[in-house]
């Protein structure tokens, strides 16, 4: 093994440009396989400060001993250090002149003795492997898969008898194409139906060691999705629908059960009422079995579990919310309309009727209850637990850190998931989440595949560099913009802000996530948070146990339209909470979480935001410049955003977003000489001539205006 590891390094140091840390696990940008062969071992890659500094690389190979790897200095000023690793993890750490350094280029981390350390993953090169290499459906259901053999040490070709493709959905594949001296695979089949098909191979080398499978995912789809393009609907399972798809009856108390079930949010998807919302992601609150009964909350009143978030077990659903075979009834009605669907999983801690609570008592933190006495979130929040009855996961111990990780990683692989949304992110380390990204992207992430990792990292208004924090190449595809919501707010719902803080909070955003590749989640609020509707009422504040009723006032509503357009017409991901498409009214948790009303409750203000939410739900669907073009801001003001969504800077398909308050006067907004001649608002369906170069905005209080091409697919939405 030495020898092999020291020859490949040598291959590396003379061939490639030190880009990665690890070179033989998930990497910020890939080094390819020497020919014929596989990386082995563990290499590490490190640019110190000087060329005169002395660099060592320590590990759990030799129990940390001291001196370590000592690697000398290239004459590019990096270093390189090839060691003679047993496959699996391996904790490390590099030392530059004696001080512990972060391997800013490795994506996982692991503890030692309080400091954070690397972690590489050396693989098993005594076995072969199958690599995906792209996978795509098309709308005509023609569905084509290729991906790669990678021999093992030992040499051996393919045995191209020996590949197996499976399907969980029934589905077959066709080999069009095995090489077994390249190693390339091709597969292909027509006469697909709308959906998501998932597809696990295996192969032996002629030596007849087997592979571990590899998982492709393709959809069979009018066009090729990514987050860009999400519109999520984020749903409280207990009070959305019972399992006859009928509204539920209000709880006698806030915190009870209302019974709402995975079956009424079914129903909902197969009427075609989520998707005429422009909605194609929806978020579920979590499924985990949770405990009978009710536990003091921290003002002291009992609680149900309703909401999910005490995970009793971690591989059971709730059977109050839904069974296995309603699960997948789901999931399958909605992969064939093109809808996504993530799961929020609960990886900071656990209910203590969970099994591990006694089986493993050392994977748990002790320290104080957050928020109580001398145990501050600010400096707590890190260890604090939520309850008594809450122990949160001590995520330094290896041995918890990959349990909870298989079992994130059961959504994905017994339900399928698209994605998830990772509760509780600034209460774990960032080791935590990036474990759980890597391990999603190194099993379902491929070209024409890109599953949506969304984090919730609560934060309040100008907190913007704390989301930064788990962003990046190896960390979240995004969290909530919480300042963004709260300037909405802030300049809609209370009027205390003017509207150029709109386009100030969205920018001073993209500055701080610049380079992090993020798409953040944008919303006006959600299950943890006042309904922005209660603040535009101005009933937002009392007890939360206590409803007051649900709002008349025509102009919390214009508000509300206001405020959904902005999300749905800016960069991001926008998250429409149940009930926002009605102005559901709600003080703080468990007021927010009001049951959805049923048709017949709604009066004519909440029925006409609807209506705007579905026009402009459409018009993001059908607009490629809506969902992933840059913006350009044409007025920003005290009581007008006026911008242009456009791709590449082609104003000829860009989408104008006229969005006021309380304007004085007409607003004449100058467009380039590329834009065509005429536009047609998709909310009021008026024609708009822009032959001139210029297009007048009404004085409009609380008004929306969405300017697209005539005679585009758009216009006619």
């Amino acid at each position: 093994m030495i020898a092999r590891t020291a020859l490949f390094a040598a291959f590396l140091s003379a061939t490639f440009l030190p880009l990665c840390s690890v070179a033989i696990t998930g990497c910020s940008t890939a080094v390819p396989n020497p020919p014929g062969d596989r990386l082995c071992g563990l290499v590490v890659w490190h640019k110190p400060a000087s060329r005169d500094a002395r660099v060592e690389i320590i590990g759990d190979w030799d129990g940390w001993r001291r001196p370590g790897v000592v690697p000398e200095i290239r004459a590019d000023g990096w270093v390189q250090a090839a060691v003679d690793a047993t496959p699996g993890e391996h904790a490390y750490a590099i030392l530059e002149d004696g001080v512990w350094l972060a391997d800013r280029q490795v994506p996982l981390t692991t503890f030692y003795k309080g400091k954070e350390v690397a972690l590489g993953v050396a693989l098993d090169c005594e076995r072969p492997a199958l690599h995906v290499d792209e996978a795509t459906g098309t709308a005509d259901g023609n569905v084509v898969v290729r991906a790669s053999f990678q021999r093992a040490l030992t040499g051996a070709p393919l045995d191209p008898a020996s590949v197996v493709v499976q399907s969980g959905e029934g589905a077959a594949l066709r080999a069009v194409r095995i090489d077994p001296d390249t190693g390339s695979l091709r597969f292909e089949s027509t006469g697909f139906k709308r959906g998501k098909y998932t597809f696990s191979m295996k192969a032996r080398d002629a030596s007849g060691a087997e592979t571990d499978d590899a998982v492709a995912t393709a959809w069979v789809e009018p066009r090729a999705w990514d987050p860009r393009d999400a519109v999520v609907y984020q749903v409280v399972l207990d009070r959305f629908r019972g399992s006859d798809g009928q509204a539920l009856r209000v709880p006698a108390r806030p915190s009870d059960r209302a019974g709402g079930t995975l079956e009424g949010l079914r129903k909902a998807v197969e009427s075609g009422e989520i998707e005429a919302l422009g909605v194609d992601t929806l978020w579920l609150s979590p499924l985990y079995q949770n405990p009978e009964g009710e536990f003091a909350g921290s003002d002291g009143r009992p609680y149900s579990s309703y909401h999910g978030y005490w995970p009793k077990a971690s591989r059971m659903l709730d059977a109050r919310v839904a069974t296995e075979e309603e699960l997948d009834r789901f999931m399958r009605a909605s992969h064939e309309r093109g809808i996504r669907v993530l799961f929020d999983v609960v990886p900071n801690h656990v209910h203590e009727q969970h099994p591990w609570v006694k089986e493993h008592p050392d994977w748990f933190k002790t320290d104080c209850i957050c928020g109580q006495g001398s145990c501050d979130w600010a400096t707590h929040i890190k260890t604090c637990w939520f309850t008594p009855y809450l122990p949160d996961l001590d995520w330094t111990n290896l041995d918890a850190a990959r349990a909870e990780t298989a079992d994130v990683m059961w959504w994905f692989d017994r339900w399928g998931a698209d994605g998830v949304r990772i509760d509780a992110v600034p209460m774990m380390p960032r080791a935590a989440t990036r474990r759980i990204v890597q391990a999603v992207r190194a099993r379902y992430e491929h070209p024409g595949q890109r599953p949506y990792l969304l984090g919730e990292n609560f934060t309040g208004p100008g907190g913007y560099q704390s989301l930064r924090y788990d962003l990046g190449p190896f960390g979240l595809d995004g969290s909530f913009n919480f300042p963004l919501m709260w300037t909405l707010r802030a300049a809609l719902a209370s009027e205390t802000a003017s509207m150029s803080d709109i386009e100030a909070s969205f920018r001073a955003g993209e500055k701080a996530w610049v380079g992090a590749g993020a798409l953040m989640a944008m919303m006006i609020d959600n299950h943890d948070v006042s309904r922005f509707a209660s603040v535009s009422a101005g009933t937002s504040e009392g007890d939360s146990w206590l409803s007051p009723p649900q709002p008349t006032d025509p102009v919390v509503y214009a508000k509300q339209r206001v405020a959904l357009a902005t999300v749905l017409t800016l960069p991001g991901a926008p998250v429409l909470f149940y009930g926002d498409e009605v102005g559901l009214a709600g003080r703080n948790d468990p007021d927010s979480r009001r049951v959805m009303p049923g048709e017949g409750e709604l009066f004519r203000e909440q029925v006409e935001t609807r209506s705007l939410v579905r026009k402009v739900g459409r018009a993001r669907a059908c607009s490629d410049a809506l969902r992933r073009g840059s913006l350009r801001t044409i007025l920003a003001d005290g009581e007008r955003f006026i911008f242009a969504r456009e791709l590449d800077g082609d104003p000829s398909g860009a989408v104008i977003v006229a969005l006021s308050r309380r304007p004085s006067r007409d607003a004449e907004v100058a467009l380039s000489s590329a834009f065509p001649p005429s536009l047609v608002d998709v909310v009021t369906g008026t024609k708009v001539d822009s032959s001139r170069g210029v297009i007048a905005v009404p004085r409009e209080t609380f008004g929306v205006h969405i300017y697209v091409p005539a005679g585009s697919a758009c216009s006619a939405q």
